[in-house]
C-alpha cells in the first residue's frame, strides 16, 4: 500500500482507467451539498492565482484505488475502492471547464484539460469507452458518456445527477469568464481556472497492491474516534471559572444546567453543515455567537481561543462568568427560534433564509432579533436583507465574502440608534453598488430583468432556490380575497415548453442551427417555467401547448397558472417566453424591492 498526495495533473496524466465496480451506488452528489462548495473553492483558487500569481492547495479528501493486472503497453486499470463520488465529480468538473474553454477558443488551457479526461487513441484498443479515464457504475454509464462527449446530446438524461453536475459546472464556468471584460483579461481568467483545477486541487491517493484487502482498508479509513469539541472546552472553562466542582458537575446539578443548558437535549449535538464542514450544532452556534459579540469574522475550530479572549476583558470590567453564560443562553434561545423557524412574525423570511442556506448572515440576524427594534424597523431590515440575498442568489453570486461584510454591518448598527437601524442597513447595502464589485453588490431592477429574460436559471440555480422565487411570485399574486396567501408546499417546477421539445414543438421550417441553440437556452429561462404538483407534472410531460394549457385550466389552482391559461398566447414560443419573463420580473420586484422602494419613513 502506498499513500501519496496527488493533483489532477498527476492523477490523470497517464493513460489509465479508474473503474467503479458495479456493486457501488450510483452517482448521488448534488449541488448544495457538494458541487457548489467545490466550485466556490475552485473560483477562490483561480482568483488567488490571478491576484497573486499563486495559491495554496485545496484538499478534496481521499480516494482508495487497487491495481488490476494488465499487459505491458495496454491501458492501466485500477478499481475505485472508495472515493468514487469525488473522483467522478472531479472528471465532470474538468470536462465541463474544458468544453467551455474550447468553445471560447482558449485553445491552450482547453487542450491541457482535455488530456486529463481522455486517453490517447492508441490506448483505447478499438473500444470508444476506453477514452474515459473514469468509468462509472453500470447505471450511470450512458449519462456519463453523453455528458462527457462534446458531440453527443444529453437531452435524454436531464434527470441524471451526472448530467446535472456537468451542466452546473459549465454554467458556473461561463459565469466566471463573463466577469472579465476584454480578450486579454478573459484569457488570463481561463488560464487561472485551468491552473487551479489541474494543480491546486489535491487528493490523498491510497494505492493498494493486489494482495491488500480493500475491505479492511475501507473500514479503517471510515473508523471514527471521539474528539474533544470546541464546545466541550468552552463548557469546561465556564464551569471551572464558576467554581462548579467535579462532584457537582457529575450530578448534572441545576447550577450546571443553568450555566450550560446545551446538554439538555440532542438538538444541540446534531451535526449540521455540508461535507467536511459538518459540525455539532452547538459548535456552529458558538461560532455565530462569538462573531456577534467579538465583531470579528470567526474561523472554524478557533472558538475556544476566541472565547478566552472574549471572556477575560469582561471579567476585568466587572462582569462575571455567569453574565457571559447568561448572554450565551439568551442568544441561544433566539438562535433556536431561527433555526427551527419558531418566530411566526418573520416566518417567511426564516423559510427563505433556510432555502438560501447563507450561514454567514446568522450573526447579523441574531443582532436584529436581540436588539429590541421597533416592529416596523425590524420588518424593513428583514425585507431589505431578504431582497439583497435573493437577488444575489438569482445571479449566482458567491457568499464567500459575507462573513466580513455582515460583521462590518453589525458594527455600524451597534453604533447607531435602534429606531434608525433600517436606514443604516439600507444605506450600507445600497452603497455597495457604488463600488460595482460583484462580491457585495445588490443587483438593481434592470439587471434582474436581463437575468430573468436571458439566463437559463433552471440550470444555474438549485431547485430549492428557483422554487423559492416562483413561490414568492405566486404568493405576491394572491390578494386578500384569496382563500389563503400561502402557496401549497411540495410543488414541482414544470417546463411549459418541455426539455424534450423536438416531437411536439417543432421549429419553423426555415430554422437554422442558431434557432435550435436559442431554443435550448430559452426553455431553461424563468419565463418558460411554472409550478405544478407532481401528479400534474407527470400527466403533462412533453405534451403540446394546447393540451398543457387545457390541463392547467382543468386542474391547477395556482395564480401563476391562471395567468398562463387566461392571458397566455395561442402559440407558445421564444417570444412568449420572453414576455412572460418580463411579467414575472415585474412581480418579483414587488416581492424583493431594491432600496429605493423600501419605505423607512416614520
Amino acid at each position: 500500500m502506498e499513500t501519496n498526495l496527488r493533483a489532477p495533473r498527476v492523477l490523470f496524466s497517464q493513460e489509465v482507467r479508474y473503474e467503479i465496480p458495479p456493486f457501488q451506488r450510483r452517482y448521488v452528489w448534488e449541488q448544495e451539498g457538494q458541487w457548489e462548495p467545490l466550485w466556490d473553492n475552485v473560483e477562490q483558487l483561480a482568483q488567488s492565482i490571478m491576484d497573486d500569481g499563486r495559491t495554496e492547495p485545496h484538499f478534496m479528501g481521499a480516494i482508495v484505488l487497487q491495481q488490476k493486472r494488465n499487459s505491458s503497453g495496454t491501458l492501466e486499470i485500477r478499481t475505485v475502492v472508495d472515493g468514487q463520488q469525488r473522483l467522478t465529480t472531479l472528471q465532470l468538473l474538468i470536462d465541463a471547464i474544458q468544453e467551455v474553454l474550447e468553445g471560447r477558443k482558449h485553445t491552450g488551457p482547453a487542450k491541457r484539460l482535455a488530456s486529463l479526461v481522455e486517453n490517447k487513441e492508441e490506448f483505447r484498443d478499438g473500444r470508444p469507452d476506453n477514452a474515459f479515464k473514469v468509468w462509472p457504475t453500470v447505471v450511470d454509464r450512458d449519462a456519463f458518456r453523453h455528458a462527457m462527449s462534446n458531440d453527443l446530446s444529453a437531452a435524454d438524461y436531464v434527470e441524471s445527477r451526472i448530467v446535472q453536475a456537468h451542466d452546473y459546472f459549465k454554467g458556473r464556468t461561463e459565469q466566471w469568464l463573463d466577469r472579465f471584460v476584454g480578450e486579454t483579461k478573459e484569457r488570463e481568467a481561463a488560464t487561472a481556472l485551468d491552473t487551479a483545477v489541474r494543480t491546486a486541487l489535491n487528493l490523498v491517493v491510497i494505492d493498494l497492491g493486489e494482495s491488500d484487502n480493500p475491505h479492511v482498508i475501507f473500514e479503517t479509513l471510515n473508523a471514527r474516534g471521539t474528539q474533544l469539541l470546541q464546545s466541550d472546552m468552552v463548557k469546561n472553562k465556564i464551569l471551572h471559572d464558576a467554581n462548579i466542582d467535579a462532584e457537582e458537575e457529575n450530578r448534572a446539578s441545576s447550577t450546571q444546567r443553568e450555566m450550560w443548558p446545551f446538554d439538555n437535549d440532542g438538538w444541540w449535538a446534531d451535526p449540521v453543515g455540508r461535507g467536511v464542514q459538518r459540525r455539532p450544532r452547538i459548535d456552529l452556534y458558538l461560532n455565530h455567537w462569538l462573531t456577534l459579540r467579538s465583531r470579528k469574522e470567526m474561523r472554524a475550530y478557533d472558538e475556544f481561543r476566541t472565547f478566552e479572549r472574549h471572556a477575560s476583558p469582561r471579567k476585568n470590567a466587572g462582569e462575571t462568568i455567569q453574565d457571559v453564560a447568561r448572554d450565551m443562553r439568551e442568544i441561544g434561545d433566539i438562535y433556536r427560534d431561527v433555526e427551527q423557524q419558531r418566530r411566526k412574525d418573520i416566518a417567511k423570511f426564516l423559510e427563505r433564509r433556510k432555502v438560501m442556506d447563507v450561514g454567514a448572515v446568522t450573526p447579523l440576524l441574531l443582532w436584529l432579533l436581540s436588539a429590541d427594534l421597533p416592529k416596523t424597523t425590524l420588518a424593513n431590515c428583514l425585507k431589505a436583507l431578504e431582497s439583497y440575498l435573493v437577488r444575489r442568489a438569482v445571479f449566482g453570486y458567491s457568499a464567500r465574502g459575507y462573513g466580513r461584510f455582515f460583521v462590518d454591518l453589525i458594527s455600524r448598527l451597534d453604533a447607531g440608534q435602534k429606531d434608525g437601524a433600517d436606514k443604516i442597513l439600507l444605506r450600507y447595502l445600497a452603497d455597495q453598488n457604488k463600488q460595482a464589485a460583484q462580491a457585495t453588490m445588490w443587483p438593481d431592477d434592470s439587471a434582474l430583468l436581463e437575468r430573468f429574460m436571458t439566463t437559463p436559471l433552471y440550470q444555474w440555480l438549485t431547485r430549492g432556490r428557483l422554487g423559492m422565487v416562483l413561490t414568492g411570485i405566486e404568493e405576491q399574486l394572491r390578494t386578500e380575497r384569496a382563500e389563503t396567501q400561502e402557496a401549497p408546499h411540495n410543488l414541482h417546477i414544470e417546463h411549459i415548453m418541455p426539455q424534450k421539445w423536438h416531437a411536439n414543438w417543432p421549429l419553423p421550417e426555415d430554422n437554422s442551427g442558431e434557432a435550435a441553440i436559442h431554443r435550448e437556452r430559452a426553455i431553461h429561462t424563468i419565463g418558460n417555467l411554472t409550478l405544478v404538483n407532481n401528479r400534474l407534472n407527470s400527466a403533462m410531460s412533453n405534451a403540446p401547448w394546447d393540451l398543457k394549457r387545457k390541463k392547467l385550466a382543468d386542474y391547477s389552482v395556482l395564480f401563476l397558472n391562471k395567468e398562463l391559461v387566461n392571458e397566455g398566447p395561442q402559440v407558445w414560443n421564444e417570444t412568449a417566453i420572453e414576455e412572460r419573463a418580463r411579467w414575472l420580473c415585474e412581480k418579483a420586484i414587488k416581492v424583493w424591492p431594491h432600496h429605493d422602494d423600501i419605505d423607512t419613513a416614520r
